[in-house]
C-alpha cells in the first residue's frame, strides 16, 4: 500500500474519498472527514490524476465548462457571481472606457476580478482608462446605484482606483458621483465647481462628504488635470469657499507678482559665499530658492548645482517642495516646473540644469561630485557645520557663467566665467561654524528680521512672540536675526574682526620696530596630552600685535620646546614667557635644552582663565591689540573665555595669548590689577646644544 511520506493518508484511502466526490458527494464533507486542508485535498487530487476535469468526457461526475464562446447570457459559473451575460455587459463597457473601480461598484465584483476575468479572456485595452467612447461611458454611468455606491465609497476611503486611471473616464466617474463639471481644457473651472461642491457639503455639515471630495479632487488634480501647470491644489475653509491661496513669503506660496526686498537679492561685486542671516519668517527661503533658480539659468543645459539642508526630509520639503521653496516659484511657465526625482535625489530644471540634494547629516555624499554653485540652508543647524561646508567647498570647483541685469552695465564678453558661488541661508547662533565663516574675506553678508517680512505672515504671529520673548536673547536671535553671542563671553565676534589687520605675519617678521618681541608658551607635560598653545605677539610703543599662533597638538616636551626656539630665532625675540604650573623645572630643562638662547621668563598663575584675560580683553576694546592675520582656532578659543565652553576645552592658545599680551602690555606699565603671578627671569647659559639640535 503505497503512502506519500508527508501525507496523512495512504493513496487508497486518497482514491476512495476522490471516488466518493466523483459520484456527488460534497467536497467540503469529504475534507472534514479526512482532517485536512482544501488546498491539500485538491493537490492530492491533482497528483492522482483524479481530479473532475480529468475524468473521461463520458463520466457523469465531470465538470463540463464551455469555451466563452458557447456560453449563453444565462450561464454562470458556480463561483461567479454574474451570469456570462453580465460579464459580456462589463467588458462591453471597460471597452468604451469606464474604469475597473466603476464597474466594481456597478456589478458589484471586486477589481481584481474583473482583471483575472479579461486576463482568461484575452481581453486588453491598448490605453488602459482611456475612453474611446465617452457617450457609453457617461450611460454607463447613469444607474442612480452606481452613483450612490461611488459616493460610499469615497466617504469610506475605497476609492484609491478613481486615480489609476486618466482621462474622460475618470473625469466621468467623479462628475457623477459628486455632480462636479470637469473639464480638463480649464483647471481653474474644475477646481472652481469642486470648491462650491466642498462648501455646499459643509453648509449642511455633512463633513463626511467634504473629506470624500477632497480625495476626490486630488486625485482628479493627478489623473485629469496633471501637466497643465496650475498651482497646487487649495482646499478652502467652509467659511470661505472660493479664497485665494496662501500669501507670497516664508510661510506661504509666492505670489505672481514678486518682489524681493534688498536683503533678499544677493550683493553685488566679486563674492565667494552670499551670508544671509535672518530671523524666522523672515525670507530666507524664498531668497535662497530665487538666487538657485537664477544660478540654474546661468549654468544653463548640463549645469549641476547642491542642495544642503540639515536633512534630506528638510532639503525636500522646505527647498524644494515648500511654499516658498523651488518648484513654488511664480517663475515657471504652465508644465515648465522643475521635475524632482526621491530616488535619485535629483532636481532637473526646464532648461537642463540639474541640482543634487544632500543631508548635512551624511558629510561623506559631498566626497566625489563638483558643482557650480550651491545652496545651504539652516546652515547653523548642521550638527558639523564645519566640515560639511569644507567638504562642499571642495566639490565646489565648476566655472560659472556670471549672471547679468541690465543695471550692471555691459553685458560681460562672450565665454568670460568666474568662480562657484556659495549661498548659506539662516537663522543665526553662536556656533564656531559660523564665526568662521563671517570672517572670510570672501563672505558677504546679508540682513533681515521676521518684522521686515510681517506683511506675509498670519495675523498675530509677530504680536504674539514679541510679547512672549520680546527683549530677551531669544527674540534677537530668533526674530531680529542677531548674533547673540554667549553669556559671559569676553571676546566677541566684531570684537576680533576690529583687531584683524589686512597683512599676514609673514610681512611683519625681521626688521619691523618692534619694542619688543615674545613667544609666550602654555606647555603640555605628554605627547598625548591638550595643545601646546604657542603665540608670538610684539610690541610698539603702547600697542600689541599678535604675529603667529604656532600651537600644535601631539607633541612631545621636546617637540614643543623646539618649535617655541624656532618662533623665538623667527621673529628675533627677546623672551620666552612659560606657564610653570605644570611641568615645573621640566619646561626650563627642556627649552634650554632645545637650544633656547634668550632670557625664560617662568609664569605661574594663581587664578582662573577668565581672571587672567579680563584685563586682555579690556585692551581689545580699546583697539590696543591687533592680529596680523586671521588666526581662526586662536580666535574661537578666545570667544570661548567665559562661556560655557570653557569648562570643556583647554583653551591652550588662550592662555599663551594672554600670557604675551600680559608680558608686553599690562606687566611693563602696570596699569590695572592685571593677572596675580610670580615671575622669575632667568637667562639661559651659552651652550653649543642648540647647533645639534638643529
Amino acid at each position: 500500500m503505497t503512502k506519500h511520506h508527508s501525507a496523512a493518508h495512504d493513496d487508497e484511502t486518497w482514491r476512495g474519498l476522490f471516488r466518493r466526490w466523483h459520484a456527488g458527494e460534497p467536497a467540503a464533507r469529504l475534507i472534514a472527514e479526512a482532517g485536512v486542508a482544501a488546498d491539500t485535498f485538491h493537490v492530492h487530487a491533482r497528483r492522482l490524476g483524479m481530479r473532475r476535469k480529468d475524468l473521461p468526457p463520458a463520466h457523469p461526475g465531470r465538470r463540463a465548462v464551455p469555451a466563452f464562446e458557447d456560453r449563453s447570457d444565462d450561464w454562470r459559473h458556480p463561483n461567479s457571481r454574474l451570469t456570462e451575460g453580465a460579464w459580456r455587459a462589463l467588458f462591453r463597457l471597460r471597452d468604451a472606457g469606464v474604469p475597473d473601480v466603476v464597474l466594481a461598484v456597478r456589478f458589484g465584483v471586486h477589481v481584481t476580478t474583473i482583471c483575472s476575468q479579461a486576463k482568461a479572456r484575452g481581453l486588453s485595452r491598448d490605453a488602459a482608462g482611456v475612453a474611446r467612447d465617452p457617450a457609453a461611458a457617461a450611460a454607463a454611468l447613469a444607474d442612480a446605484a452606481t452613483r450612490a455606491g461611488l459616493a460610499a465609497g469615497a466617504g469610506e476611503g475605497r476609492m484609491e482606483g478613481v486615480g489609476e486611471g486618466v482621462g474622460e473616464g475618470v473625469a466621468a466617474a467623479v462628475a457623477a458621483a459628486y455632480a462636479v463639471a470637469i473639464d480638463p481644457d480649464d483647471p481653474a473651472a474644475t477646481r472652481a465647481a469642486f470648491n462650491a461642491s466642498i462648501a455646499a457639503a459643509a453648509a449642511e455639515a455633512d463633513f463626511t462628504a467634504v473629506a470624500a471630495i477632497c480625495a476626490a479632487k486630488e486625485k482628479v488634480e493627478r489623473a485629469v488635470l496633471a501637466g497643465f501647470g496650475a498651482a497646487p491644489l487649495h482646499h478652502p475653509s467652509p467659511a470661505a469657499p472660493d479664497g485665494p491661496p496662501p500669501p507670497e513669503g516664508e510661510d506661504g506660496a509666492a505670489g505672481p507678482s514678486l518682489v524681493l526686498r534688498a536683503a533678499q537679492r544677493a550683493p553685488a561685486g566679486d563674492w565667494a559665499t552670499w551670508l544671509f542671516l535672518g530671523g524666522r519668517g523672515a525670507g530666507k527661503t524664498l531668497a535662497g530658492a530665487m538666487w538657485l533658480a537664477d544660478m540654474a539659468e546661468a549654468v544653463g543645459p548640463g549645469g549641476r548645482l547642491a542642495l544642503i539642508g540639515p536633512t534630506l526630509h528638510d532639503v525636500r520639503e522646505v527647498m524644494i517642495e515648500g511654499a516658498s521653496g523651488l518648484r513654488s516659484l511664480p517663475r515657471w511657465g504652465a508644465g515648465a516646473r522643475p521635475v524632482y526625482e526621491p530616488t535619485r535625489r535629483r532636481l532637473t530644471f526646464p532648461n537642463g540644469a540639474t541640482a543634487w540634494a544632500f543631508s548635512a547629516e551624511d558629510p561623506d555624499s559631498l566626497r566625489g561630485p563638483q558643482f557650480q554653485a550651491a545652496w545651504a540652508d539652516e546652515f547653523c543647524a548642521w550638527r558639523a557645520g564645519g566640515e560639511v561646508l569644507a567638504l562642499l567647498r571642495m566639490g565646489l570647483r565648476l566655472p560659472l557663467r556670471p549672471l547679468h541685469h541690465p543695471s550692471d552695465g555691459p553685458p560681460p564678453p562672450a565665454g568670460e566665467e568666474c568662480a562657484p558661488r556659495l549661498c548659506v541661508t539662516t537663522t543665526p547662533r553662536p556656533t564656531a561654524a559660523l564665526r568662521r565663516l563671517r570672517g572670510e574675506a570672501s563672505c558677504v553678508e546679508t540682513h533681515a528680521g521676521t518684522r521686515d517680512n510681517a506683511a506675509h505672515l498670519a495675523p498675530g504671529f509677530l504680536a504674539g512672540l514679541e510679547a512672549l520673548y520680546g527683549g530677551t536673547r531669544r527674540a534677537a536671535q530668533e526674530l531680529d536675526g542677531q548674533v547673540v553671542e554667549l553669556d559671559g563671553a569676553l571676546f566677541t565676534a566684531e570684537m576680533l574682526a576690529r583687531a584683524r589687520l589686512p597683512s599676514g605675519s609673514s610681512s611683519l617678521k625681521g626688521g619691523s620696530p618692534w619694542d619688543r618681541v615674545v613667544v609666550a608658551v602654555d606647555p603640555c607635560v605628554t605627547a598625548g596630552g591638550d595643545a601646546c598653545g604657542i603665540v608670538v605677539a610684539g610690541r610698539t610703543g603702547d600697542r600689541a600685535v599678535v604675529l603667529a599662533d604656532r600651537s600644535a597638538r601631539g607633541l612631545s616636551p621636546e617637540g614643543w620646546a623646539r618649535r617655541a626656539v624656532r618662533a623665538a630665532e623667527e621673529f628675533g625675540a627677546r623672551a620666552i614667557v612659560a606657564e610653570v604650573n605644570q611641568g615645573g623645572d621640566l619646561v626650563r630643562s627642556v627649552l634650554v635644552a632645545a637650544g633656547s638662547r634668550v632670557k625664560l621668563r617662568a609664569v605661574r598663575a594663581t587664578r582662573g582663565k577668565r581672571v587672567r584675560a579680563e584685563p586682555v580683553a579690556a585692551l581689545y576694546e580699546q583697539g590696543r591689540v591687533t592680529h596680523a592675520g586671521a588666526f581662526v582656532q586662536l580666535e574661537e578659543e578666545l570667544m570661548a573665555l567665559g562661556g560655557p565652553d570653557e569648562a570643556g576645552e583647554s583653551l591652550d592658545r588662550a592662555d599663551a595669548l594672554v600670557w604675551a599680551i600680559t608680558d608686553l602690555l599690562i606687566d611693563r606699565t602696570g596699569a590695572g590689577p592685571g593677572p596675580r603671578i610670580r615671575v622669575l627671569d632667568w637667562t639661559a647659559p651659552p651652550s653649543g646644544i642648540s647647533a645639534r639640535l638643529w
